[in-house]
């Protein structure tokens, strides 16, 4: 388990989490591999996953009838994917896909969830980082619609 809490705190998005809620977290998280090509996540799915990308790329896709999927996005090493897991029954509403070979630290939302409420100083360090990288994403999102607009 301290190798898994080295690793977790070596990841960018905690980092700087105080190792006590590093220690929380273990207790949530997994090793996980995806080969190129394979679903990290399905349109659809229930969202009850939180991804930590360790090695290799994930691309956000929508499915268009008659075309091939639009990327939306590409994740890598040090980025997060699923954010929607915070919300009770959410579903994820894009397609995810390993570009190449992927290593990540999988976190069970339901976990996650439970020890965020039971302590409310780990809920709000993980809410602010969650809500600067949905803000983040969202003006990628704006920047992506503009160049295709422009």
């Amino acid at each position: 388990m301290d190798d898994l809490s080295r690793a977790l705190r070596a990841h960018p998005f905690l980092h700087d989490l105080e190792p006590a809620h590093v220690a929380l977290l273990v207790g949530c998280a997994k090793n996980v591999r995806y080969r190129a090509g394979e679903y990290v996540l399905r349109e659809g799915d229930d969202a009850s996953t939180f991804f930590l990308v360790r090695h290799g790329t994930i691309s956000l896709e929508v499915a268009v009838p008659g075309r091939e999927p639009v990327v939306v996005e590409t994740v890598g090493p040090g980025d997060v994917l699923g954010l929607s897991w915070m919300i009770n029954h959410a579903t994820t509403h894009l397609d995810c896909r390993a570009r190449e070979a992927v290593v990540a630290f999988s976190l069970d939302a339901t976990c996650l969830r439970d020890k965020m409420n039971a302590d409310h100083h780990l809920g709000y360090a993980l809410t602010s980082r969650l809500l600067e990288r949905a803000y983040e994403r969202l003006a990628r999102v704006r920047l992506q619609k503009l160049d295709v607009y422009g």
